[in-house]
């Protein structure tokens, strides 16, 4: 090697590597694997302009949606402009909004959920399955005044029929008592069981309340946002829904704990914990899909697209359990499957006409333009 090239060699490696030693005297080692540390800034860079992004656009559509539900909402930001820290992201009127209303949506979900359990101790498995589904009829009711959806034959019908099949499916299967008495009355079986109906009915209409509510205080405008954007929106909502059912839930919970009303034992075996990640897991996916459905098309369409889930277990558990489905049970699953395909095509008509509207009115304004400019 020549004594030209063997000089230009350390300088490439200091250049590139770290081969300084203790108090910068070169140790004569190099290190040719070592990430470049201009490289490693560039991806920290990067990482971290792509997070303020997503907090400009969460929050430009949190004003947007603010915008539609506080009367006088003044735009704090612009489109393009910047909050200076994050403690003025968190304290701005549109954030504040935000968190306030999923506080409510919050309260409203779990005393929904609180009915379910309540109820299932006084009635029968079949009653609170049923009943409790009928939350996209209620849905549906909520959304006519409060959403101002136009009431539709299509739609009503397509509800009803998809309740009716999840009616079927309850009343047609394997009874879910737990007696052991098979012979044993069902009214000395369930003698509350009028009380929990009506409990879970109370339920079934918090449920289609919340669905409405959070379509009416917590999605930005659809004309406004992209579809992207709308379900970025909904997961942040999401995140705060969680954050405020663990305000409402583990204050009591821990006040309960520590005065000894009842204690709470974390499990210690692998099977519990097991099931408690995949359920954990599983409730998380569905959310997230659940309120990016809400926000990109109808609470009544996601209610009932929530229906066909009962065929899913269904089939589970003929497949994985090898539970026989009775012949009303399918006649059942047909109706939900009948009634989602009825309200699809009722919100793929609406949707079609919307857009016809708007190619008319930009067809008449490009008209006036049109003829304004040849004038």
């Amino acid at each position: 090697m020549s004594s030209s090239s063997a000089a230009r060699i350390p300088s490439i490696v200091d250049e590139n590597t770290n081969t300084g030693g203790i108090g910068g005297a070169s140790t004569g080692a190099s290190f040719p694997f070592t990430v470049p540390n201009n490289k490693w800034k560039g991806w920290r860079k990067a990482f971290a302009s792509s997070v303020k992004a997503q907090h400009r656009n969460i929050f430009h559509s949190a004003e947007l949606t603010a915008g539609l539900n506080i009367k006088d909402y003044k735009i704090e930001y612009g489109r393009h402009q910047n909050f200076k820290t994050y403690s003025n992201f968190f304290k701005s009127t549109a954030i504040t909004y935000i968190f306030k209303s999923t506080f409510s949506l919050s309260f409203i979900l779990n005393i929904a959920g609180l009915t379910w359990y309540i109820a299932m101790a006084l009635s029968t498995g079949a009653d609170v399955t049923a009943i409790y589904n009928c939350s996209a009829f209620t849905a549906y009711l909520f959304a006519i005044p409060i959403l101002g959806d136009k009431f539709s034959w299509l739609k009503m019908s397509s509800v009803i029929t998809a309740i009716g099949g999840v009616f079927i499916v309850a009343y047609t299967g394997k009874s879910s008592s737990s007696s052991t008495d098979p012979d044993q009355p069902e009214v000395d079986k369930y003698p509350h069981r009028l009380m929990g109906n009506v409990i879970i009915l109370i339920g079934a209409i918090l449920y289609g309340l919340y669905e409405v509510i959070y379509k009416k205080k917590c999605c930005p405008p659809s004309n406004e946002v992209s579809a992207r954007r709308q379900a970025t929106f909904s997961n942040f909502s999401m995140c705060f829904i969680g954050i405020n059912t663990l305000i409402i839930l583990g204050i009591p919970m821990l006040f309960v704990h520590i005065t000894g009303i009842h204690t709470f034992k974390i499990p210690s075996d692998s099977k519990s914990w097991f099931y408690i990640i995949i359920s954990t897991f599983a409730n998380l996916t569905f959310s997230c899909s659940f309120l990016a459905l809400m926000a990109l098309t109808s609470p009544v369409l996601s209610s009932v697209s929530s229906l066909v889930t009962i065929l899913i277990v269904g089939l589970t558990e003929w497949l994985l359990r090898g539970q026989i489905i009775s012949f009303g049970q399918w006649i059942g699953y047909l109706f939900v499957l009948i009634g989602f395909s009825l309200l699809t095509y009722a919100s793929w008509n609406e949707i079609s006409e919307e857009d016809q509207d708007d190619v008319l009115l930009t067809s008449d304004v490009e008209s006036i333009i049109s003829t304004a400019s040849n004038s």
